[in-house]
């Protein structure tokens, strides 16, 4: 590839050469990377295009510092975890009475006694044979809150609860003393 030579200085009339002034900053941010390439002009000819680190501020001195392949993927990455962050904050420090410790409780207990996981059915037919298997639902997530959820007991849900056992203990001691129970 041949480039073409550069073109004649100029000079002023007392001799000295001409400067231009630069109407663009020039940052000292520490980066000297340079982008070489070639670019069209018109139809038919090309422009040797160069980028320089000094010609950016140094947040795009730092992301153009490495590859296209290499920053994209943390760029996403980055994207989509703020996205979700932006999109949960309307949650936070919103406590659902669902989610509390109590009702994650009784979820797994329900699921466990109505055996509608046919996984959780299976690891509870084998668990005798197989020896100690650790359930992963007692370690993962098992709701989207779960970060700001953990000690947000629902007292109300226990008080109507031990009034509720209250009852169903009268209940039976009056079954019991009418001999129906």
């Amino acid at each position: 590839m041949q480039f073409p030579p550069p073109p004649p200085k100029e000079y002023l009339a007392d001799g000295t050469p001409k400067t231009y002034p630069l109407h663009q900053p020039v940052f000292d941010h520490g980066y000297t990377w340079e982008h070489w390439y070639m670019t069209n002009a018109g139809v038919f000819h090309t422009v040797y295009y160069g980028e320089f680190a000094k010609d950016f501020p140094w947040r795009w001195g730092f992301v153009a510092e490495k590859p296209f392949w290499v920053g994209a993927p943390i760029l996403v990455l980055g994207v989509l975890c703020l996205g979700h962050i932006i999109q949960t904050m309307g949650q936070i420090g919103v406590r659902p009475k669902r989610y509390t410790p109590e009702w994650v409780e009784a979820t797994k207990e329900r699921e466990r006694a109505e055996n509608t996981n046919p996984i959780t059915r299976y690891l509870d037919r084998r668990r005798a044979e197989r020896g100690p298997y650790y359930l992963m639902s007692n370690v993962l997530p098992y709701h989207p809150h779960f970060l700001w959820m953990r000690n947000s007991h629902d007292y109300e849900a226990a008080e109507a609860l031990a009034a509720r056992r209250e009852k169903d203990r009268e209940l039976a001691a009056k079954l019991e003393a009418e001999g129906k129970y």
